[in-house]
C-alpha cells in the first residue's frame, strides 16, 4: 500500500511541475461566490464571463466560480442566470494574481436580454459532462406533484430512466437495478430516500437548491455504485432575515424555518403525514395504517477573521416510516434513516479548492411478525465516512481533481426461516479509496478527462486491489455541436436483498456482499451528440452499452441447506436516449425519448428484469401565465413491463403444518409458473396538470396550487392477481390541492 500511495503522490506532483511554467505568462485569475441578493443563497449553474475575452465559467454546486488565464487590466464581468437580472461589473485583473470578487444577483421576471445571450456564447462548451444532468430547484417545481411534491418525479422523467408505475418514486437507470443508484445528501449516502413504501421521496423539495444527476460514465470522485449518482444540494438558509414557510397538502403538512446567525445562517425543515384516503388509493388497501415524517437541518458558519476562505457546515437528516396495523394477526413495519455530518470547505490563497467531509449514515428496517404468518426480520447498516477532496485549476484552464475517501461499514441481518430458526448475518468492512482526475481544457475545441479510482482496501476481506479507469472526451467542430464519448470501470460492494416478485417493496435490507461471492462490476461505454440550435434550445442524443458481471441475487434454486442463499448473475443493457430542451422565459419545455434493452443471465437463461421498458416518452411543458399564475403539464408513455405468466395449477395434499391458504377438500392449489418475465403488460400512458397562483396578503406570501393526476383516467395495469387473474390498476383520475404560506 505504501508503494501505491507514493505512486499516486508522484503523479500529482508531476502534473503540478508540468504546469508550473504557465504561471510565468502574462495572465491573472478571477474567482468568487455568486449569491441571491434577497436571501444569500448560492446561485448554482449561473454564467460568469469576461466581456471581449474568450473566458467564462459556470458556478458550481456551491455557487463558486474560477476563471483562469485572463489578460491583465480592467475587465468587464457579465453575470447572468435565468430568472435574475443580468449584472455587469468591473474587475481589475493583475498579472500572476487571483482577484477575489463575490457577486450578488437580484431576482427578476424579465425575459433574457442581449447580455445574457452574449454570456451563454462565452461559457465553456468543451466540458466533458456526458451523462450529467443538472437540475435546478425551479425545474423541480415545474413537475406536477403526485399529491405530495417529489424530487424523484423529475428524475423519473429524465431520458434513460424508467419506473414501474404511478405508485412508486423508485427509478431505474439504463437497465440497472434500484440499489445501483446512489443518493447523496450533502455528500452523504442516503440508503433509503423514500417514504410510504417507496411512493414518495423522503427529501423535502423545499430544502433543495439543485441536483446533479449522473446517468453513467461518472468521474472518479464517485464510486461504489454501478448505474447512477444523484447528488442533492441543499439550501444554506436565509442570511438576511428570519423566515417561516408552512405548507399543507392532502397528504402531509410541513414547516421550514430559516434565518441568519452571527457570521452564518441556518435552515430547519419538518414534515409529517396525516392519514387520509389519498394514501389508500396508492396502496390499494383501504385499511393501511401508514405514517411517516422527516426532519432536516443545516447550519453554516463563515468568518474571514477566524479563517479566511473557510466555511463550516453542520447538517443532519432523519426519516421514519411506520406501518402499525393495530392487529396482532398482522405484521408491523418500521424503516428509519439518520444522517449527521460536518463539512469544512476552503478556498486557499493558491487556485486550490478543498472539501473535508465527515459523516455518519444509519439505516434500519424491521418487520414485527406478531401473530401473523410473516417471519420477523431486522436489518441495520452503519456507515462512517471521511473524505478529502481537492480541485486545482491551472492558468492553462486545466483542472486537477484528487482525493482520499474512507468508509467504514457495518451491516447486520437477522431473519427467521420457514423452520422458525433465526439466522444472523453480520459483516464489517473498511473501504479506503483514492482517486485522480485530470481535465484538459487548454484546447478550445477539445476537452479530455483522464483518471482512475483505486480501492486500496475493499469492504470484504477477500476483495483484491482494484483500479477503476475512467475517461471522457469532447470535440466541438463548431460552436453549435459537440461530440462526446465516455467510459469507465465501476464496482459495488453494498447491495440490497430485493425480491423482484414484490410489486411494492416494504422491506429492503442492505448488506455487504458475502465473502463467498464476487462483487458486482460494470463497464460503461457512452457516446453522445449535443446540438445548440439557439442559446436556449438544445438537443442531446446519447447511446450506451453497459456490461455487468457478478450481479447479486437471491438463489431461487436453493433446494436445501447445501446451497448458498445468494448467487452471482451476469447482465447487460444497451440503448439510446434523446432530449429536446427549451428554457426561455416564460416557457419551459422538455421532450425525451428512451430506447432500451436490459437483460439478466442466470446459468445461461436470459431474461428481462421487471423494470425493463423498451420505449419511454416524457414530455413536460411549463408556462408563466403572468400575474403570478403558473401552469404545467406532463405526459408519459412507456412500453409494458415484463411479468411471469401463470401456466397453470396443480393440487397437492394438505398438511396440517401448512399455512391456512384457501383450499378445497384435502387439496391446495399450487401455481405452475411460465418462463420468467416472458410476457409484457399493455402500454402505459397518462397526463397530469397543475396550476398555481401566488398572492401577497400583508406580510405573507401565499401560494395556492391544484393538480390533477391521470386527467383522462387511463386504466393503466399494475398487475394481474396471481390467483384470480383480476386486473389491478394504478391510480385513477385524482385531484389534489395545496397551500403554502411564507412570512
Amino acid at each position: 500500500m505504501f508503494i501505491k500511495t507514493n505512486v499516486f503522490i508522484f503523479i500529482i506532483s508531476f502534473l503540478f511541475i508540468q504546469n508550473s511554467e504557465i504561471f510565468c505568462q502574462q495572465t491573472g485569475s478571477l474567482r468568487g461566490f455568486l449569491t441571491d441578493s434577497t436571501n444569500g443563497e448560492a446561485i448554482i449553474y449561473a454564467n460568469v464571463v469576461i466581456k471581449d475575452v474568450d473566458r467564462g465559467s459556470s458556478t458550481d454546486k456551491n455557487g463558486y466560480f474560477f476563471i483562469p488565464a485572463i489578460p491583465p487590466g480592467k475587465r468587464t464581468v457579465i453575470i447572468s442566470y435565468l430568472g435574475y437580472t443580468t449584472k455587469t461589473v468591473s474587475a481589475v485583473i493583475i498579472d500572476g494574481k487571483i482577484t477575489e470578487l463575490d457577486l450578488k444577483l437580484s431576482p427578476s421576471s424579465i425575459k433574457l436580454n442581449e447580455l445574457q445571450v452574449v454570456a451563454d456564447k462565452m461559457v465553456r462548451q468543451n466540458e466533458t459532462d456526458l451523462g450529467l444532468q443538472k437540475i435546478t430547484a425551479k425545474e423541480i417545481e415545474y413537475t406536477p406533484a403526485n399529491v405530495e411534491s417529489d424530487v424523484f418525479k423529475i428524475i423519473q422523467a429524465s431520458p434513460g430512466v424508467s419506473s414501474t408505475g404511478d405508485v412508486t418514486s423508485r427509478y431505474y437507470v439504463r437497465g440497472g437495478g434500484g440499489d445501483q443508484n446512489e443518493v447523496l445528501l450533502n455528500g452523504v449516502t442516503l440508503y433509503n430516500p423514500f417514504h410510504a413504501l417507496g411512493i414518495f421521496s423522503s427529501i423535502d423539495p423545499e430544502m433543495i437548491s439543485g441536483l446533479e444527476f449522473y446517468k453513467g460514465g461518472f468521474e472518479p470522485k464517485y464510486g461504489n455504485r454501478l448505474s447512477s449518482i444523484l447528488n442533492v444540494i441543499t439550501k444554506d438558509g436565509n442570511k438576511n432575515e428570519f423566515a417561516a414557510t408552512g405548507q399543507a397538502s392532502m397528504l402531509a403538512g410541513k414547516l421550514m424555518l430559516e434565518g441568519p446567525i452571527p457570521d452564518g445562517s441556518f435552515i430547519v425543515t419538518a414534515r409529517k403525514s396525516y392519514y387520509t384516503d389519498i394514501l389508500k388509493n396508492f396502496l390499494n388497501d383501504k385499511s393501511a395504517p401508514f405514517d411517516f415524517y422527516d426532519l432536516s437541518f443545516k447550519v453554516n458558519y463563515s468568518n474571514p477573521y477566524f479563517d479566511k476562505g473557510s466555511k463550516f457546515i453542520v447538517h443532519g437528516f432523519y426519516s421514519n416510516d411506520f406501518i402499525n396495523n393495530n392487529n396482532p394477526l398482522k405484521e408491523n413495519y418500521l424503516t428509519e434513516n439518520l444522517i449527521l455530518g460536518g463539512i469544512w470547505r476552503r478556498v486557499w490563497s493558491s487556485p486550490l479548492f478543498s472539501v473535508f467531509n465527515v459523516s455518519y449514515s444509519g439505516y434500519k428496517a424491521k418487520v414485527d411478525a406478531n401473530l401473523s404468518e410473516a417471519k420477523p426480520r431486522e436489518n441495520t447498516l452503519d456507515d462512517i465516512s471521511m473524505n478529502f477532496d481537492f480541485t486545482y485549476v491551472y492558468q492553462s484552464k486545466d483542472e486537477l481533481q484528487f482525493g482520499v475517501q474512507n468508509k467504514f461499514l457495518s451491516s447486520s441481518l437477522k431473519q427467521e426461516n420457514l423452520l422458525n430458526k433465526t439466522t444472523t448475518f453480520d459483516q464489517t468492512g473498511w473501504d479506503l479509496s483514492i482517486y485522480f482526475n485530470y481535465k484538459f481544457y487548454r484546447w478550445e475545441k477539445v476537452g479530455l478527462d483522464l483518471g482512475f479510482r483505486s480501492k486500496l482496501s475493499g469492504l470484504s476481506k477477500n476483495r483484491p486491489f482494484l483500479i477503476e479507469p475512467r475517461f471522457s472526451f469532447t470535440y466541438l467542430p463548431s460552436s453549435l455541436i459537440a461530440f462526446k464519448f465516455a467510459g469507465g470501470w465501476y464496482s459495488q460492494e453494498v447491495v440490497t436483498l430485493t425480491n423482484e416478485n414484490e410489486l411494492i417493496s416494504i422491506y429492503e435490507p442492505w448488506i455487504i456482499v458475502p465473502n463467498y461471492l464476487n462483487s458486482p462490476q460494470a463497464i460503461h461505454l457512452i457516446t453522445g451528440i449535443k446540438t445548440y440550435f439557439t442559446e436556449n434550445l438544445t438537443l442531446e442524443v446519447e447511446t450506451y452499452y453497459k456490461s455487468v458481471s457478478n450481479l447479486f441475487d437471491v438463489n431461487s434454486r436453493k433446494y436445501d441447506a447445501r446451497f448458498f442463499d445468494y448467487k452471482n448473475l451476469d447482465g447487460e443493457s444497451y440503448g439510446a436516449d434523446a432530449q429536446l430542451k427549451l428554457n426561455s422565459s416564460p416557457l419551459y419545455f422538455t421532450a425525451s425519448y428512451s430506447l432500451s434493452w436490459s437483460f439478466k443471465i442466470d446459468e445461461g437463461y436470459k431474461f428481462s428484469p421487471r423494470y425493463d421498458r423498451r420505449h419511454t416518452v416524457n414530455i413536460l411543458l411549463a408556462y408563466d401565465l403572468g400575474a403570478d399564475w403558473e401552469t404545467s403539464a406532463t405526459w408519459n408513455f412507456a412500453s409494458g413491463m415484463p411479468f411471469t405468466p401463470v401456466a397453470g395449477f396443480y393440487d397437492r395434499l394438505y398438511n396440517e403444518n401448512d399455512p391456512p391458504y384457501y383450499f378445497n377438500d384435502n387439496f391446495i392449489p399450487s401455481t405452475i409458473w411460465g418462463n420468467k418475465n416472458s410476457k409484457r403488460l399493455p402500454v402505459y400512458h397518462r397526463m397530469d396538470l397543475s396550476l398555481s397562483k401566488k398572492l401577497q396578503i400583508h406580510l405573507a406570501d401565499i401560494t395556492l396550487g391544484v393538480s390533477v393526476i391521470n386527467i383522462y383516467n387511463r386504466q393503466n395495469i399494475f398487475y394481474f392477481d396471481k390467483k384470480t387473474g383480476e386486473q389491478i390498476n394504478m391510480l385513477p383520475v385524482m385531484p389534489s390541492a395545496f397551500v403554502k404560506v411564507k412570512i
